[in-house]
């Protein structure tokens, strides 16, 4: 007998059994408890979250010999039950939108519908990856619908519900199942090994729920290649390296190695996880969640139910986070968070993240904005009252001012420096004070028609002050002059810059475009691929079911390069004929378009400056940065915002 998958070995096969979709079981046992049974149903969700199992053991429900009103579940032991288990009831059909997604297949189901079940309550028609139909598929199946027999029952199952019409989804009762917790996950898992006689550790079942990412079904198929990589005992350890993922353990020595400043340790981490040929981006974004769990460790007093961890590791990210500030580790997550962007998009990305643990490693010490404003408050006071403020830590030797007299406020000189050994052949300097210090003048430029003045010998080379190059002089000239006979060459003056030319007049009328905005951007949200940027540029003109007109500037040769082409203009009539259920023409207007022509990408830019200038606005009136302009006399010249450049 050949080996059946622990996916599909312990798929659900009643309400009862199904594993966070609470929400969606107790509502269909209700609904057929109370007879209120709907003639179409919609399961939308992630992948592998039980969609088309519900969709079986609804149908199991709605046609089992043995149930009654009283009891929604399935017996799981008439014949019926055992059929539709095995896909083989003649009165539920499952079938696949991916490869029966045409006007024929659709004629086809609908001729079997008028007729009676021959052994079932109802014909129960379950669709999986629904979106994939095609318009033309959807329009015929449209009527059939609204108003089947009353003997037929539709479920329907995708991943993309976006992709669904409109006049559809209008016509079903939608169901959105939701991501697996991770906690429950781990206790389906930790349940399936236990009956399945394994033995294994609470780490190793943590790592395999926390990479299915919400999927129960993806969680089994982690666990299956676990289970068939491992002899023995299935560890944490183990896991890790047979799914190519970091273990717990190395994560929390890298966050350690970071927190403390030990970027040797956290060098040498990076060169043993790249040596195992781990998934590096994976890693990045493993030490993430990390951090994000310290961050949540250290704000809240008992964090059990908001870190989705086992005991033993629950209780070292609590131990480790109370070693660190709460600001540091915020700022450890902030700056990790760009770090793991800018490792899915390097070509080395070792090097990105081990810079990045040697720079975090080296983070200056942050200090208090109260004690920053509680030193300028003190600095003002020590101006206004006349005294000198203190010297800068770590300062060098300044020029200026006396060595040896008291200083104003009666602050005590600085202690003298070290003296300087005696230049050999210069003679001794008597004992006693220093003398004052007067720095030297330098001598002013020759004048014009003046004689030169002899330079006094002097064994230092004369320091050479490079001269800025004049515009219009080239190397040659400059070269010629530095001789002794060379005349002064004459300076070319530059011409003049040519004024721009006038922009041209418009010819293209944009008056319509607010009108139309909100319909050519449900078309445009119905358009996938690279051509998405390019409809968000071109200016609609008119758009319904008819006619689809937009305009494009003929100085963008870009967007008359990608639109006025065939191929562009059929996927947006793919796209429109989506929204509106016809298929409408397409056309392209190119032209001169007035200045400030009304456009998605435009909307957008003044979307994004007006939630610059509103964040920009509220920096300023912060009371912290007036409290420091108002101590410092000055004002605030520029806002930089998260993500600007330096």
């Amino acid at each position: 007998m050949s080996y059946l998958v622990l996916a599909r070995k312990w798929r659900p096969q009643t309400f009862t059994d199904l594993v966070g979709q609470e929400h969606v079981a107790q509502t269909l046992r209700n609904a057929i408890t109370q007879g209120r049974i709907a003639h179409a149903f919609l399961f939308t969700g992630a992948r592998g979250v039980g969609k088309t199992t519900i969709a079986r053991i609804m149908a199991r429900s709605l046609n089992c010999l043995n149930r009654t009103d009283a009891t929604p579940d399935p017996c799981l032991e008439c014949a019926a039950c055992r059929e539709i288990a095995l896909g083989t009831d003649p009165d539920v059909q499952e079938i696949d939108g991916a490869s029966n997604n045409g006007v024929d297949d659709v004629r086809k189901l609908q001729e079997t519908l008028p007729y009676r079940p021959q052994r079932d309550r109802y014909k129960v028609v379950i669709i999986d990856e629904v979106h994939m139909l095609s318009a033309g598929a959807w329009n015929a199946l449209l009527k059939t619908l609204e108003e089947p027999p009353p003997h037929v029952k539709f479920i329907f199952a995708t991943t993309e519900v976006h992709k669904v019409l409109q006049t559809i989804l209008s016509r079903v009762q939608r169901y959105d199942f939701r991501l697996i917790p991770t906690a429950k996950i781990r206790e389906r898992i930790a349940h399936i090994l236990r009956a399945e006689g394994f033995r294994f550790d609470d780490a190793a079942v943590s790592l395999v729920a926390r990479e299915a990412a919400g999927s129960l079904r993806d969680a089994l198929s982690l666990l299956d290649q676990v289970i068939a990589g491992v002899q023995g005992e299935i560890t944490g350890a183990a896991a890790a390296k047979l799914l190519g993922v970091a273990d717990r353990k190395v994560l929390y020595d890298l966050a350690r190695a970071m927190l403390h400043g030990d970027a040797a340790t956290a060098l040498r981490t990076f060169d043993a996880i790249a040596t195992e040929g781990y998934d590096l981006p994976n890693v990045a974004k493993g030490l993430l969640s990390v951090l994000r769990d310290l961050v949540v460790a250290r704000a809240v007093s008992d964090p059990t139910d908001l870190l989705d961890l086992a005991d033993e590791e629950r209780a070292e990210v609590v131990a480790l986070a109370k070693t660190a500030d709460p600001i540091d580790l915020e700022r450890l997550f902030v700056a990790w968070s760009k770090t793991t962007e800018d490792v899915a998009r390097a070509r080395e990305p070792r090097w990105v993240m081990e810079m990045a643990a040697v720079r975090l490693s080296h983070r200056p010490a942050l200090l208090p904005v109260d004690e920053l404003m509680n030193r300028l408050v003190d600095l003002e006071r020590r101006l206004s009252s006349g005294g000198a403020a203190p010297p800068p830590s770590g300062g060098g030797g300044g020029g200026g001012g006396g060595g040896g007299g008291a200083r104003p406020g009666g602050a005590a000189p600085p202690a003298p420096a070290t003296p300087r050994a005696p230049v050999q052949g210069a003679p001794a300097s008597p004992a006693g004070p220093p003398a004052k210090f007067t720095a030297p003048r330098l001598p002013e430029a020759p004048r014009a028609q003046a004689e030169p003045t002899p330079m006094a010998r002097s064994s230092a080379a004369p320091a050479v002050v490079s001269q800025p190059q004049a515009e219009g002089v080239s190397w040659l000239d400059q070269r010629r002059a530095k001789s002794p006979d060379a005349k002064p060459a004459p300076l070319v003056k530059p011409a003049e810059p040519m004024a721009p030319p006038p922009p041209p007049e418009p010819d293209v009328d944009t008056s319509m475009a607010p009108a139309v905005m909100d319909v050519w951007k449900s078309v445009v949200g119905a358009v996938e691929g690279s051509l998405v940027p390019v409809l968000k540029g071109a200016v609609p003109l008119e758009v319904t079911g008819a006619a689809v007109r937009i305009a494009i500037d003929d100085r963008d040769s870009f967007f008359k390069r990608k639109l006025a082409t065939p191929e562009a203009q059929e996927v947006i009539a793919e796209a429109a004929s989506r929204i509106f259920g016809v298929r409408p023409t397409v056309t392209l207007v190119q032209g001169t378009l007035p200045d400030g022509s009304l456009s998605i990408a435009r909307l957008e830019e003044n979307l994004r400056n007006e939630e610059r200038r509103r964040r920009e606005e509220a920096l300023r009136a912060n009371p912290l940065v007036l409290a420091v302009c108002e101590v410092l006399g000055g004002d605030v010249q520029r806002v930089r915002l998260d993500g600007d450049p330096v």
